[in-house]
């Protein structure tokens, strides 16, 4: 569940980072997503996920949604409700009436800083298809030591917004996000980034911190 938060997040706000070395084209419809996400002072995203794994014959969907405000953010996804207001990480599952709580700045994986500067690095960018208003580019990253082999991004122009993004791990997995509403600048409640027990009787809390 950690690594999923970890992949959302970074799907979502993925043309944060952009390497120089790109095609002209390529390089500057990126750039225009890049910019166009990083004007926005709140994103609110909702989305489905699947993993897809064709040699297993795994096809497995769910909805999620996403608010970003800064450094915090509130996930809920599969039945998890992840928190996290910049200095603190809870992860709620609300069946098992537990929440994790770890500290964002102790691993790359729950620093959300971290995930809005992953992919500051190079990739190797090539176009794939173009049609109407949607435009697919394969992104090859460029270190010997990836997990993935690939990020498949789909983008519509008109819009200058991600409208789907596949993750080909070297495991054999597809991890696929479609994003289906994404809402820029709305107000955010602060009491929407920190775990209330009042709102969750029963859960046990670890603090893991």
């Amino acid at each position: 569940m950690n690594r999923l938060i970890f992949l959302i997040i970074t799907f979502i706000i993925l043309p944060l980072g952009l390497s120089a070395q790109n095609q002209t084209e390529t390089k500057s419809l990126m750039e225009r997503v890049s910019k166009k996400l990083q004007s926005y002072t709140t994103v609110k995203a909702e989305f489905s996920f699947t993993l897809s794994n064709p040699e297993e014959k795994i096809n497995d969907t769910h909805e999620g949604s996403l608010i970003l405000n800064g450094p915090k953010y509130r996930l809920a996804i599969m039945g998890i409700l992840a928190m996290c207001n910049g200095e603190a990480l809870w992860t709620v599952n609300e069946e098992l009436k537990e929440v994790n709580i770890v500290d964002p700045e102790q691993n790359e994986m729950f620093n959300p800083k971290s995930i809005f500067t992953l992919y500051e690095k190079n990739f190797r960018y090539e176009p794939v298809t173009a049609a109407g208003d949607k435009v697919t580019i394969d992104m090859f990253p460029t270190g010997k030591d990836e997990t993935y082999s690939k990020i498949r991004m789909d983008i519509l122009k008109s819009k200058d917004q991600i409208d789907k993004v596949i993750y080909y791990s070297n495991d054999g997995n597809q991890y696929i996000i479609k994003i289906k509403t994404l809402s820029p600048n709305l107000p955010t409640d602060e009491k929407m980034f920190t775990f209330d027990a009042k709102q969750f009787p029963g859960v046990k809390v670890f603090d893991l911190r």
